[in-house]
């Protein structure tokens, strides 16, 4: 039961799966990143490796918050097509560990009283690709509380910030990679230029 906080060199999810209701058959993952609070729901109907599901929960993050900005209005088209280009080209290793943030298990238990209660009212049995959809874009507008209730966050807000301190970190690292070559660069020019006079 860590904390666990996103950062410059990882960004952490915490991923629950529940019933839909009670004895159902049928499933929804539930993701929460662990920063932000942004929510991301995908009905389960088949069993996933870790791989399978490494890749689901990045092209899934991404395309709700794509989605979560365009219907919310946070940036033009455009812009979120270059952000989403800019975070695809940003590398992490995955990793997956048993664990439970007790301060993220309640925005998770939320959740899941918001997908069984939508399943409930809509009388389905499954969570369809499209209502999950509308369901995530509607919690990740809405404010929430963390760090013991102190701050209020409007996920879809934090978790864009994020994704653009990602973008300018790796930026600002690849510039420092650049610069030692050029610098030796210029170390090596004047010594070329070096006339010795001998007696």
């Amino acid at each position: 039961m860590n904390t666990v906080t996103s950062g410059s060199t990882q960004m952490c999810w915490q991923l629950h799966i529940i019933d839909n209701s009670y004895g159902s058959l049928h499933k929804t993952l539930i993701a929460v990143e662990a920063s932000s609070r942004f929510t991301v729901f995908f009905p389960v109907v088949l069993k996933l490796t870790v791989d399978e599901l490494s890749a689901r929960l990045t092209m899934e993050w991404q395309w709700v918050l794509a989605e979560s900005l365009r219907v919310l209005e946070y940036m033009p088209r455009s812009d979120i097509a270059l952000l989403l280009d800019r975070l695809s080209q940003l590398n992490f290793d995955v990793a997956w560990v048993k664990n439970t943030d007790l301060s993220i298990n309640g925005h998770i238990s939320d959740a899941g009283l918001w997908v069984t209660q939508t399943l409930e009212q809509t009388r389905r049995e499954e969570l369809t690709p499209e209502v999950a959809l509308e369901l995530a874009i509607y919690l990740n507008g809405q404010p929430k509380r963390i760090n013991k209730g102190k701050d209020k966050v409007i996920p879809v807000e934090s978790l864009l910030t994020y994704c653009q301190l990602l973008i300018s970190s790796k930026q600002t690292a690849q510039q420092s990679e650049a610069e030692p070559a050029e610098s030796n660069q210029q170390l090596l020019a004047p010594i070329n230029s070096i006339v010795y006079l001998k007696r």
